[in-house]
């Protein structure tokens, strides 16, 4: 029996009893997954009780992943009848938060200690867009921490059960009052699994560095936004899927005509807030880097008022 309870955004979350992942993430009915394996070379029956975490707590292995369900609404899809690479992003981003909730470690429970969540890079491969009316399934789970960084990964998958896109994010725990990040918290690293599957390779995700653009090369655009409160999330500051909007909105015409995003990877260097105005550049990605597409771009989001950037970001284009 599974339980069912309503997101913040109207969709259906179901924890599966015994949820699978396979190794290599391509198939959703393979027969392990992340809190499956108790070691190496040791296994877990379906349903059964994980360690018990440092706060006596105990994490079933039915909730070391979670699904949540989506419906495309007529309001997410733009002229082609499909969901952009951003609500994808969305989507993925709501499950993370609902599985957070459920595991203790939600926004508003970490606010309670002074501290959040804030993304610090996240890398999201689409395989398809979407369209009106389709039902998708978000998989997620937490993978690792490495130095600051926390690593959940992602699979949203079709109705017939076939990637539509996968996904590895990076979240980094600060502190409300100096805006500065934190270690991750002893319970958040006791929920991680022994050797969970990864969504994306390291092949694809290189090392922790921005991606750079092509040596000498020219802005193919430059924009400018102001930051609106609409633009603002929980955190008060900007939400991070706008920096996406900003970035993919100075990608030229003539692709955005012919092609989509088949590759997103954004990273999160700096906050901005109601007031603030960001200044985005479009620039050629080099020859050789290893992103998926036939055209890809490198994105520089900076703060007008200091220089500073905020973001950087690298896109594939099919």
């Amino acid at each position: 029996m599974s339980t069912r309870h309503e997101s913040s955004a109207g969709h259906t979350a179901t924890a599966p009893d015994a949820p699978g992942t396979s190794g290599t993430l391509g198939t959703p009915d393979a027969s392990h997954g992340p809190g499956a394996s108790h070691g190496p070379g040791a296994s877990r029956a379906p349903g059964a009780a994980m360690d018990i975490d440092p706060s006596g707590a105990f994490v079933p292995a039915d909730m070391r992943v979670h699904h949540e369900t989506f419906r495309v609404r007529g309001y997410e899809v733009g002229p082609d009848g499909t969901v952009s690479a951003q609500i994808i992003c969305d989507y993925l981003q709501e499950a993370a938060g609902v599985h957070a909730d459920r595991l203790g470690l939600s926004l508003a429970a970490l606010h309670e200690q002074g501290q959040a969540w804030v993304l610090a890079r996240l890398a999201v491969q689409v395989e398809r867009a979407p369209a009106e009316g389709e039902t998708v399934t978000v998989r997620t789970w937490p993978c690792g921490v490495e130095r600051l960084q926390f690593r959940r990964d992602y699979l949203m998958l079709g109705q017939d059960g076939a990637v539509v896109a996968r996904g590895a994010s990076f979240w980094v725990v600060i502190n409300l009052a100096s805006r500065r990040p934190e270690r991750i918290p002893p319970t958040v690293a006791a929920l991680l699994p022994e050797n969970p599957p990864l969504a994306l390779d390291g092949g694809l995700l290189g090392d922790r560095r921005p991606p750079a653009a092509a040596e000498d090369a020219a802005p193919l655009s430059s924009r400018s936004f102001a930051v609106r409160r609409a633009d603002m999330d929980r955190n008060r500051h900007v939400n991070n899927v706008r920096y996406l909007d900003w970035a993919l909105e100075g990608v030229p015409a003539e692709v955005q005509e012919t092609s989509r995003p088949v590759w997103l990877d954004i990273h999160f260097r700096a906050e901005t807030v109601y007031g603030d105005t960001v200044e985005a550049q479009c620039l050629p990605a080099p020859a050789d880097t290893p992103a998926p597409g036939a055209a890809r771009f490198v994105h520089v989001l900076t703060r007008r008022s200091d220089g500073r950037e905020v973001a950087r970001a690298l896109t594939g284009w099919r």
